[in-house]
């Protein structure tokens, strides 16, 4: 007896009507640069053959050229040459060189077009809800102990996170996490939605923003690494008596060798030699100062391209303009809002510069010279030193403006792919939650069934037609109970972080989400399912206790007991969290929960999924309804397993 898939379930390739411009958007983007593509490999061929050809005649000019002559002597060809050959020679030569040039930059260009084709075709593949070819990217960002993380799906493959990140940083990665595992208020929520909506119109922005993150190749770099760094104290002070004496002995040793040079030997008798001695005493400076140039340059150097590579994704934030507050404060945050500061990207091309300078110590041979001869680490280490004082302590502001710009503009990305998707109304008042049409985001659309549901705390259940306090949803397995109290979670996460929710309207106050969903036993801890979903719930109900604006979610609860103490169990917990002010849902299997709705006046109410079984076929429309379940489908679901169990009449 096979499941079938819920009533209007579409075709599994279909793509919803509500996407396709997004989908038909992407395809023509691809399609431009699929064709840009083609033309550059084309002419990549051409070059690279006409690199050849130029390659074999300058070679083979040069070979006969400096063959020796025909005439004997030992004189070479190259004399006695007709002009012709020494011109066609050169001339290939030259255009060999340019085409070696022009190459490059093909090739520079190619591949900054395949970085743009592989990001376009992950928004498409992340728009029709294709994760198979998805980067988690969330592995080290998924929290070991978390009230609601891993039962809600927030990290790893298949995950929100998956679906909504389109950061190239890992700040931004970093900071799109934090919003979502903790709740913001009403205000900044109001605050990022408008920012949103504002990086929604910028996709040219936000895609440029992309390939420069990803062309930086700054996924995975260390920030605090680079903060500690540069927030950490300097070695070296100008006012420093060995740097001042270098400052002085340099110059002396330069115009003594260049006196040298200039003024007859004979004049200048034993002063000859004296640049020499002055040499003799930068190398003391040098050896005298290493312990403390060393630890810089050192540190520095093994650093240089997250700082360099930094620089464009800063500068292409720093160059866009922006209406909204929290986008403009970012912006001015990078640009500098102070007089004589200079912009971000700016202080990061300076700090570059003295890199590329302290990477010359990485070759032995000109790092003697030059640390000898021009004291170059002390120079290189002073002036490290000199932009940590000046901007070191800016990094981490600056690393925080990148990464809250590269969260919103995912959000803005998942919005701008979902436009039937509602921006929330958060407001701050006593816990509340109410959802038309509510559903899960990371389930396909055509797999989708969206249903109205709310919480208030303030119900007295008197009214039927108003929001209970709790939620008791009563089914059979797999009706859709853990999704319903999933799609709930999920979409406060969403809520609470700015971004739009899986709904045609929602309105919530700011809420503590806890869960008691994926309760597993520790046979290293000694720990039985049990106990482990007991201490889960006192983890939600502290939270209530504390006064928290909770949001339960609690499926199946107490379903590792017998049924007596369970009924006895959950009735208790969810009783004492209403009377707590919390709202919520909770799932079971056991109908023996239902009497709740009456126990406290209605302000738990039943509501249940059902299956359907048409012609020995079982189906679910997964639609919420009033009331406890009728219904059960455990045997059936045995038999569907090839498990021989009789079915009860009737």
């Amino acid at each position: 007896m096979p499941l079938s898939p819920p009533p209007d379930a579409g075709q599994p390739g279909e793509i919803p009507a509500v996407i396709q411009p997004i989908v038909r958007r992407y395809d023509e983007r691809l399609s431009v640069l699929r064709a840009e593509m083609a033309t550059l490999e084309s002419r990549s061929q051409r070059i690279s053959r006409l690199r050849g050809l130029t390659f074999l005649i300058a070679a083979a000019g040069g070979v006969y050229l400096f063959l020796p002559s025909s005439g004997g002597g030992g004189d070479l060809a190259f004399g006695a040459a007709h002009p012709a050959i020494k011109v066609v020679s050169a001339l290939a030569a030259l255009i060999f060189v340019g085409l070696v040039i022009f190459h490059a930059v093909l090739v520079t260009r190619m591949g900054g077009l395949e970085l743009r084709i592989t990001l376009f075709d992950r928004a498409r593949r992340r728009t029709t809800g294709d994760f198979s070819t998805l980067v988690a990217r969330s592995e080290k960002l998924t929290p070991t102990d978390h009230d609601y993380s891993g039962d809600l799906d927030l990290f790893g493959k298949g995950s929100l996170f998956q679906l909504l990140s389109v950061a190239e940083t890992g700040e931004g990665d970093a900071m799109l996490a934090d919003w979502l595992l903790r709740p913001a208020s009403a205000e900044v929520v109001a605050e990022r939605q408008e920012a949103v909506r504002e990086l929604i119109e910028l996709r040219t922005f936000r895609e440029e923003l992309a390939v420069l993150g990803s062309e930086s190749g700054a996924r995975g770099r260390d920030a605090e690494a680079l903060i500690a760094w540069a927030s950490s104290p300097p070695l070296l002070r100008t006012q420093d008596p060995l740097v001042r004496l270098s400052a002085v002995i340099l110059p002396l040793t330069l115009a003594a060798f260049t006196l040298t040079q200039i003024v007859p030997p004979a004049t200048l008798g034993l002063f000859r030699h004296a640049w020499l001695l002055l040499v003799g005493v930068q190398f003391f400076l040098v050896a005298a100062m290493r312990s403390r140039t060393e630890p810089t340059l050192h540190a520095a150097s093994s650093r240089e391209a997250p700082f360099g590579r930094y620089r464009q994704v800063l500068a292409g934030i720093e160059e866009q303009t922006f209406s909204s507050p929290l986008l403009q404060r970012l912006r001015a945050e990078l640009r500098g809002t102070e007089p004589g500061v200079r912009p971000a990207s700016e202080e990061m091309l300076s700090l570059q510069k003295i890199l590329g300078y302290a990477e010359l110590r990485h070759n032995a041979l000109i790092h003697v010279i030059l640390n000898i001869g021009l004291l170059w680490d002390v120079w290189c280490a002073l002036a490290l030193d000199r932009w940590r004082v000046r901007s070191g302590s800016r990094i981490r502001s600056w690393m925080q403006s990148l990464g809250q710009m590269e969260a919103l503009t995912s959000l803005a990305t998942f919005a701008d792919e979902n436009p039937d998707y509602a921006f929330p109304e958060v407001k701050e008042s006593s816990p509340r939650f109410e959802a038309r049409s509510l559903a899960h985001p990371l389930l396909p659309r055509t797999r989708r069934v969206a249903n109205d549901v709310g919480f208030d705390a303030t119900a007295d259940g008197s009214d039927p037609s108003a929001h209970p306090v709790a939620l008791l949803i009563t089914g059979s397995n797999m009706s859709g109970k853990s999704t319903m109290l999933r799609s709930i979670g999920i979409n406060t996460v969403l809520a609470l972080a700015g971004a739009p929710v899986c709904a045609e309207s929602l309105e919530l106050s700011p809420l503590a989400v806890r869960t008691s969903m994926r309760i597993s036993d520790s046979l290293e801890q000694g720990v039985s399912h049990f106990y482990a979903e007991v201490v889960r719930l006192k983890r939600v109900v502290d939270s209530a206790n504390r006064g928290e604006q909770v949001l339960f979610l609690l499926d199946e609860i107490l379903h590792g007991t017998n049924s007596r103490e369970r009924i006895l169990g959950a009735q208790a917990v969810v009783k004492h969290l209403i009377e707590r002010g919390a709202i919520g849902a909770v799932s079971s299997h056991d109908l023996g929960l239902s009497p709740l709705q009456e126990e406290t006046g209605g302000r738990v109410r039943n509501a249940h999924f059902e299956e359907l079984v048409v012609e020995d076929k079982m189906s679910f429309d997964y639609t919420l309804k009033p009331g406890v379940v009728s219904t059960a489908n455990a045997l059936r679901l045995m038999r569907i397993a090839g498990i021989g169990v009789e079915l009860p009449d009737g």
